[in-house]
């Protein structure tokens, strides 16, 4: 699972993979470590890191299996 980074638009930009219009200046917004660093590498004037978020991007389920009664026989 991939980290996810978080990026803050320093100018008005359109990138169509983030958002279907602009985003504006001081526009905060979250993308996959791997295009976060393709972004800023192509758009160092327009894009800052924020440092990114330390969650996953997607959180592992929780186990929903309830535990056996007590006056249940095996």
């Amino acid at each position: 699972m991939e980290t996810i980074m978080k990026l803050k638009a320093l100018d008005q930009i359109h990138i169509s993979a983030v958002k279907a219009d602009s985003l504006r200046p001081n526009e905060e917004f979250e993308v996959s470590d791997s295009l976060g660093a393709e972004l800023l590498k192509k758009h160092p004037g327009a894009l800052e890191d924020l440092g990114g978020i330390a969650e996953k991007a997607e959180k592992a389920p929780k186990n929903k299996a309830a535990p056996k009664p007590t006056n249940k026989s095996a």
